[in-house]
This record gives C-alpha cells, structure tokens and sequence, in this order.
C-alpha cells in the first residue's frame, strides 16, 4: 500500500508540472521544465531545490542495479574487501552516468528513447507477460484475464513503438 500510495502521488505531480509546463511554455518548453524558469529569486530557489533533490537521491536509484551487480565483483574480491568493492560500484555508477550526460550534447533526446523503450516494456509489458506465465495452469487465468493481460501487452506494445519511432526521428 505504502508503494502504490507514493507512485500515485508522484505520478499526479509528474503530470501536472508536466501539464502546467506546457500550457505556460507551449511549443517552446526545454527539456527540462526550470531551463524555461526566469532568473528571478523564486525561480533560483526552485532550481537550487531540484538541485539538492537529486543530488542526495540520485545514488538511491542505484541501489537494485547494485544489488544485482555486486555479487559479480564479491566473487572476484577477498571478503574483507566486499565493502570497498560495493563502494567502488557505487561511485563508477555515479560517475560513469555523470561521464555520459556530459558527452551527450542532447541528452533529453536519448532520454526519451530510452523512456520509451523501458518504461512500457517495464510498466506495462512485462506485467501482463509474467501473469501469464505464472498463473497459466490455475483458475485463476479466465479468458476475462487472457483478454485483460493481451490488451495491457498491446497497449504498451504500440506505445514502444511509437514511442521509439519518434524519439529515432528526433534524433
């Protein structure tokens, strides 16, 4: 409950900068909602905020990546090394997408693909993918499922490619 309560919370207010940043800026919104912010004070704090916001947050995105990828380098590392070795995963991270978004010249383009390619694979392909599988030999899998399940595919399945389609274009 815990989850699905601040998912939807933060859904709602991802929407609605994302909404409000468009009806203010229309077709000449950035990548980045506060590049269109003025350079008054309130706009400053606002920037300093989101600033703060990611810089103590960002390794916490981290942290299953790290998990599946850690016991790989604990192999190959003496036990009394498994903490320095968990660290150096943590900083190369940081600091091998840090290198990236440097390098890139218009990062909010590969974003968008890599949104589009990920985020309706994970949210909702995947799902429907994984019911079926685990719950194909019980009751519980009705054609009203099936149905359900093979709806919620093809939705997410035209929006990856239309989704990837035009983020290629953009690019």
């Amino acid at each position: 409950g815990v989850l699905n309560t601040s998912m939807i919370i933060v859904s709602c207010l991802y929407i609605s900068v994302g909404y409000f940043g468009y009806m203010r800026y229309g077709e000449n919104v950035a990548g980045s909602i506060t590049l269109n912010l003025p350079n008054d004070f309130l706009a400053t704090v606002v920037k300093l905020v989101m600033s703060l916001a990611i810089f103590f947050t960002y390794a916490l995105q981290f942290y299953v990546p790290v998990d599946v990828i850690l016991p790989f380098f604990q192999r190959r590392v003496s036990p009394a090394n498994w903490l320095y070795a968990d660290y150096a995963l943590r900083y190369s991270l940081c600091l091998f997408t840090f290198g990236l978004a440097a390098a890139i010249p218009k990062l909010d383009l590969v974003i968008s693909l890599v949104g589009a390619m990920s985020s309706s694979t994970l949210a909702l392909m995947a799902p429907p993918v994984l019911e079926m599988v685990c719950y194909w030999e019980t009751d519980f899998m009705t054609r009203g499922r099936i149905f359900k399940n093979c709806s919620i595919f093809t939705i997410g399945f035209i929006g990856f490619l239309t989704g990837t389609y035009v983020s290629l274009t953009n690019i």
